[in-house]
């Protein structure tokens, strides 16, 4: 990559000089795509379990993308540094309502499962995974937005610590999907 990035830059600068122009001037001769350009960083690491059967990987991906800029008006000074990401909890709740019921499976009531057994079973504190879906599946780490059905679940969850009330209208636990392979393959 380095080598082809050297022999580009020499072959600038050769046809550059020999245009009778100056070797700064190669810097305004970059130009940028047009069309959204982007780049973009994949990485995948993939460790094996160590069970008898069956031969099972863990696998995490990573994935970065960036725009390109298309001209240098694009850029600005001073640098955006960072904008505030505003993602609503409806929103998110939502997306994976919406991801279940296209899965076949209902959407907002296994949702709310999820949420009162999260409450009910807390995850806090015990690993990253954990603390994400307590981020996620607990309201209460965010300002109230009017979710009411969500606090709910949450609440009697806290409170009840049986979660049975949700069995009726959802038939399966998202939460024993994460602890499915410790009580196949007791590890």
């Amino acid at each position: 990559m380095h080598k082809r990035l050297s022999i580009l830059i020499i072959t600038l600068i050769v046809i550059s000089l020999t245009n009778s122009q100056t070797a700064i001037q190669i810097l305004n001769k970059i130009q940028f795509p047009y069309g959204g350009p982007f780049m973009g960083l994949f990485l995948a690491v993939a460790m094996p379990l160590e069970i008898p059967e069956p031969e099972v990987f863990v696998s995490y991906n990573f994935e970065a993308n960036y725009n390109l800029p298309e001209n240098q008006t694009t850029f600005q000074y001073p640098p955006v540094v960072s904008r505030a990401m505003d993602i609503a909890r409806k929103e998110i709740y939502d997306a994976i309502e919406f991801k279940m019921d296209s899965h076949g499976f209902a959407g907002k009531p296994c949702l709310l499962r999820a949420i009162c057994e999260a409450t009910e079973y807390s995850l806090q504190h015990t690993d990253v995974l954990g603390d994400i879906v307590h981020v996620v599946l607990t309201p209460s780490t965010s300002k109230s937005e009017g979710l009411s059905e969500y606090e709910k679940a949450e609440k009697y969850g806290r409170l009840k610590k049986n979660c049975k009330r949700y069995n009726k209208s959802c038939s399966f636990s998202v939460l024993d999907l994460i602890s499915v392979i410790d009580k196949k393959f007791n590890l």
